[in-house]
């Protein structure tokens, strides 16, 4: 906390400082100006003349379009020239600071994050490393956003994703990470504490998401079943069980030996058959599921199921009637 109040206020310092000096630069100009045309009416006849040659004076030793006669004059002018290099030392040096102080607030997340439609990543750990680096391979112009309070600083390889350091139970730390304007949270699980405790967690960190943003959509990762009831109360659009999930992998693992090798390939996107969920198409509204597995296999998708109103159905019969907010769950080829 020590380190980013003071990072903090060496950025701010730099900043009002900055804006010092231009306004004392101006003041400057304008009353050399006044004096160039005061004592050189007729090489500078306005003050702006003289304001103008004062200008390019400092930035650029120069035009020759205006050039003062008298010692007087040609001693301010030698003053601008030494001015102009120091001014411009100045903003070089200040330009490096600052920008050196905002890659350190973003490596250490003490940043604000201020664009929109971002996908909120919540918990460093391997699961969040790996979707992190999944997302951005699959589709690049996905703005990443990590809420942790644990990690230090993000590590290098990792520029893609914007950090936010920070208690995710706290409206501060989701107002910095702009909550309020994105498009998905996930919230993954703390393995590192008691697994009532962790989950109770979670579910408070998405209670803190969705009253920032009710439309915010929420997948959550719960370890343990007593709270899943509570999470669809808090507004869980997906809720992945991770330990009931692992269990039956094992357990189809030992049913089916190469099953879990199956499911894994489908639900990697870096492979050519991979499940995917799609709405109804306007021309199979009304058909039956026997005439869309036609109309899709022509799409190199292998119709699996129907998807109604959160409700899944896997290989319904073939004369399933199909409605028009439906969705089909798919295997793409």
């Amino acid at each position: 906390m020590m380190f980013r109040e003071t990072l903090l206020m060496k950025f701010y310092t730099n900043r009002l400082l900055l804006l010092k000096v231009v306004a004392a630069l101006l003041m400057f100009v304008w009353a050399i100006g006044l004096i160039m045309h005061s004592i050189e009416p007729e090489e500078f006849p306005m003050i702006f003349d003289g304001v103008w040659w004062a200008i390019v004076t400092i930035s650029t030793v120069g035009y020759g379009d205006f050039v003062p006669e008298s010692v007087f004059g040609r001693m301010i002018g030698i003053s601008l020239i030494l001015v102009g290099i120091a001014i411009f030392s100045f903003f070089v040096t200040n330009l490096a600071t600052s920008t050196i102080l905002i890659k350190e607030q973003n490596e250490r997340g003490l940043g604000m994050y201020k664009k929109n439609n971002h996908l909120l990543v919540i918990g460093w750990n391997e699961r969040s490393r790996l979707l992190l680096e999944e997302t951005h391979e699959l589709n690049p112009s996905q703005e990443l956003v990590l809420i942790d309070e644990t990690l230090q600083v993000l590590p290098k390889n990792y520029s893609f994703v914007r950090y936010i350091r920070g208690n995710p139970g706290q409206d501060e730390t989701h107002l910095r990470a702009n909550t309020k304007q994105a498009k998905t949270v996930v919230i993954t699980a703390n393995l590192h504490i008691e697994e009532r405790q962790g989950d109770a967690n979670t579910i408070l960190t998405l209670i803190t998401c969705k009253g920032i943003n009710p439309e915010l959509y929420a997948i959550v990762e719960l370890v343990t079943e007593a709270q899943v009831t509570n999470a669809k109360r808090a507004g869980a659009d997906e809720i992945i069980k991770a330990s009931q999930h692992v269990s039956l992998l094992l357990m189809n693992g030992t049913l089916f030996h190469g099953i879990t090798d199956v499911i894994s390939k489908m639900l990697d996107h870096d492979q050519m058959d991979h499940l995917g969920i799609a709405r109804l198409s306007e021309e199979l509204v009304g058909k039956t599921f026997e005439k869309a597995i036609e109309t899709q296999e022509d799409k190199d998708q292998f119709l699996l199921g129907i998807r109604r109103e959160g409700e899944n159905t896997l290989h319904p019969p073939k004369h399933f009637i199909l409605k028009r907010k439906d969705e089909i769950i798919y295997v793409k080829r």
